[in-house]
């Protein structure tokens, strides 16, 4: 549920937050006052776009957030796959700036149009006199009617047979497919598959040549350094290490005489033993080091081999290469196994197509049996609505076919008068009549559909007295199971309200703004009173008021 909204610098909104109740929560005012602007904005949280003409001082960011609770446990799946922080708040906030650039954010990250409108589909509904679409769509009509018949379970385990089924379908339509053009596709990759085999390729072998390769290339240059090291040390005429003994007898003659030579002695003997020791090392290099022009040909010839498959293959190492290898040996297998894996599969979608046949035809079994007392249920609603001559009536058409929904094609028909002919939704029910019909359906499997908070903008127009009296009752109940916002212009909705928000202008020294305070007490009884009779309101219609009040 939303539990707030904040609103800055839209429109004719410099600064607004309204904190909402989670049952229902009524939204009145005089026409013009601003009550269409606030669904506006919350129309930006659900990813609607916006420009800087919307902007209360065209200087100024508008903002527009608003924090969601208790939301839906099938939105942290949406939230995790676009990577977005999961936390016990939903928080989602639009910024436009005086540019126009717009900027959206779910829990502080940033999101996407798209994102907003996938995310707002799940936590909020808005029903409006010319803004009904979800009842025209079969998809909803089915989970309504699988809502009541308590289907849901069921039908979500045949979607995943049916997935599976179509993955089987799939694989074996692929399989079939490996004939002609894909016989010579076979050859090249046993080709290349060749190619990578006969290179016998390491994993290392490449960083391992390409250093043999750098050391063979320098190893004239690093035989004459140690050449060039072991003449200064050991074989020269002055060699240092010769030099470094005399000069250490030298010290040792006075060693005696004091402690600090003493220990200049045995640095010296450190520093001659380290020479020597050094002196030894080069020895040991100048033995390891090949010349052999023989062995840098073959090195290099060998890294030709592993660039060139490098290079036609478009990676950067022998891992990659021995990747590639191993899933070309994959698919020539598969290929190798495909009349025995189309066997396989065969087998696998006759079982799975009997399966899913029999949970198809238990679904329609119980989906057929609510048809009536839904029909009987929604015709009964719509009386109460000032639809009297109203029906809808569910037709179901069975395939022979499995299709997404199992062996059903469902769709509510819906006629306005008597002597019509039953018809979809979407091609007779006007505005209004399609307002209350979603008003009548949903009150109706409220309690076994989990749905999100429902916003109605004024689906009590052309209504009054008793029928309003009745479509109040109506949100009321629903509300016990859902937050509602309903914003209305009939007093016997407002009455019903558990939070009473009063939208109205004022106009200061240099603009009108638009306010929203909850109003409760008196200030309740004079607002219901005024929609009844005008401003001022009457003394009866004061008294009415208070009737309607004290029967909530």
């Amino acid at each position: 549920m939303i539990t707030s909204l904040k609103i800055q610098n839209y429109a004719i909104i410099r600064k607004v937050e309204i904190e909402f109740d989670e049952r229902l929560n009524i939204i009145t005012g005089e026409t013009g006052a601003g009550k269409s602007i606030i669904l506006g904005a919350l129309q930006l949280i659900m990813g609607q776009r916006a420009d800087s003409s919307s902007l209360f001082k065209k200087d100024e960011k508008c903002i527009v957030e608003a924090v969601f609770k208790n939301y839906p446990q099938e939105i942290n799946a949406v939230l995790s796959e676009y990577d977005f922080d999961l936390d016990s708040e939903l928080i989602i906030r639009r910024e436009i700036a005086a540019s126009g650039k717009s900027r959206a954010f779910v829990n502080d990250s940033p999101a996407k149009l798209k994102q907003l409108q996938t995310l707002s589909a799940l936590l909020v509904d808005l029903n409006s006199q010319f803004e009904v679409t979800s009842i025209q769509q079969k998809k909803f009509q089915l989970a309504l009617i699988d809502a009541l018949a308590e289907n849901t379970e069921r039908f979500l385990e045949y979607k995943k047979g049916y997935k599976e089924l179509l993955s089987l379908v799939h694989e074996r339509e692929t399989l079939q497919s490996l004939e002609g053009q894909q016989l010579k596709e076979y050859d090249y990759l046993k080709f290349q598959l060749n190619e990578i085999e006969e290179a016998q390729l390491t994993d290392d072998e490449q960083e391992s040549l390409e250093s043999e390769q750098s050391l063979l290339e320098k190893s004239e240059d690093l035989i004459h350094l140690m050449q060039e090291t072991s003449f200064a040390l050991s074989d020269g005429e002055n060699a240092i290490i010769d030099r470094l003994r005399d000069i250490l007898n030298k010290w040792n003659s006075y060693a005696d005489l004091r402690e600090d030579l003493q220990e200049g002695v045995l640095k010296l003997t450190d520093i001659s033993e380290l020479l020597e020791d050094f002196n030894r090392g080069i020895v040991d290099i100048q033995s390891q080091l090949d010349t052999d022009p023989g062995r840098l040909d073959e090195v290099s010839s060998r890294l030709n081999v592993i660039y060139n498959l490098l290079r036609k293959h478009q990676v950067q190492d022998t891992a990659a290469l021995l990747s590639i290898k191993e899933d070309m040996h994959q698919k020539l297998q598969a290929f190798d196994n495909k009349t025995e894996r189309i066997k396989t599969i065969d087998k696998d979608i006759e079982a799975l197509r009997k399966n899913l046949y029999s949970k198809a035809h238990q679904m329609s079994t119980v989906r057929n049996a609510v048809f009536k007392k839904l029909e009987d249920e929604i015709n009964a609603k719509l009386t109460q609505l000032a639809m009297a001559t109203a029906e809808i009536k569910v037709m179901n058409e069975l395939s022979e076919e499995l299709n997404p929904d199992g062996v059903d094609q469902i769709e509510i028909h819906f006629k306005a008068n008597k002597g019509a002919e039953f018809l979809p939704i979407r091609k007779v029910a006007s505005g209004g009549e399609s307002a209350r019909l979603m008003l009548a359906l949903k009150s109706t499997v409220a309690e076994a559909m989990s749905l999100p908070t429902m916003i109605f903008d004024e689906i009590d127009a052309g209504v009054s007295g008793e029928v309003a009296q009745r479509m109040g009752a109506i949100l009321m109940d629903l509300s016990q199971h859902h937050q509602l916002i309903c914003i209305t212009h009939s007093p016997q909705v407002a009455s019903r309200a558990v939070k009473h928000f009063f939208v109205y202008k004022t106009d200061n020294q240099d603009f009108t703004e638009t306010l929203v305070k909850v109003i409760e007490g008196e200030q309740r009884v004079d607002e219901i009173a005024k929609m009844l009779s005008g401003d001022p309101p009457t003394e009866f219609a004061i008294l009415n008021a208070r009737e309607l009040l004290e029967e909530q």
